[in-house]
């Protein structure tokens, strides 16, 4: 494909900068929650022993525990294997010693002005105090079934918790901004995260060339990077 095709292509991907949201069809609309400036992808590796800069967290939320998950990322104890609803399953990758294990993720910018146009998922009032993202395809455990009246145990709290407390949005020459709440999702998708970051203090701007979510839980890292100077709707900074 020439240089041309790829910029006749490129312009017909950022719809959102020349027709009105009421004109956007329902394939434009999951565009932007799946490829486009706001949602991108990322992925989520095992760490290996010279990375391990910073303490990372067992089942039991213990720093540097003996109690470690299995090395395929999404297969607890038993092998039960959980996986994004609504997409394929995943095959389990293979352990190799030189290339570390790793898995994609797609983060969505859901507080953003156009994904909210789009019609993103109900939100807080207080989303304006935050910067919202939410977080596709971290292989959570499925919560155990129990019968009727009992409470099931949440299998995924103390790797959740260590996400949330290693969350960080990162700025070059800039303090890190540190995930305020963190959030599972409604039943229907159960591997979905919403990771709350605080507005105030924290202005973000198109001089920030790149900003990195990243985060460490259990034994794996996960990173994904936005690009402010993209993201912008009718002319300014949409986040």
């Amino acid at each position: 494909m020439g240089p041309a095709c790829l910029a006749v292509r490129a312009a017909s991907k950022e719809f959102w900068r020349s027709k009105d949201p009421a004109a956007w069809t329902s394939e434009e609309k999951q565009a932007l929650v799946t490829d486009s400036p706001w949602a991108r992808e990322g992925y989520v590796r095992m760490l290996l022993e010279k990375d391990r800069h910073s303490p990372v967290y067992g089942r039991n939320g213990r720093p540097d525990a003996v109690d470690l998950p299995d090395t395929r990322p999404g297969v607890p104890p038993g092998g039960t294997r959980s996986y994004p609803i609504g997409e394929k399953q995943p095959p389990p990758p293979e352990p190799d010693a030189n290339h570390p294990v790793q898995f994609r993720v797609r983060a969505v910018w859901e507080s953003a002005k156009p994904v909210r146009l789009a019609g993103g998922p109900e939100l807080p009032e207080s989303i304006d105090r935050f910067y919202v993202i939410r977080l596709h395809g971290v292989p959570l455990m499925p919560i155990p079934k129990t019968k009727q009246g009992e409470a099931a145990p949440d299998p995924n709290e103390d790797m959740l918790r260590a996400l949330k407390e290693n969350g960080r949005l990162q700025r070059k020459g800039k303090p890190d901004i540190a995930c305020d709440h963190l959030f599972t999702a409604s039943s229907g998708s159960p591997n979905d995260l919403l990771l709350f970051f605080p507005r105030a203090g924290n202005i973000i701007t198109t001089a920030d060339k790149v900003i990195t979510l990243e985060s460490r839980f259990a034994l794996y890292y996960l990173s994904v990077q936005f690009f402010p100077k993209d993201m912008k709707y009718r002319g300014e900074l949409a986040i």
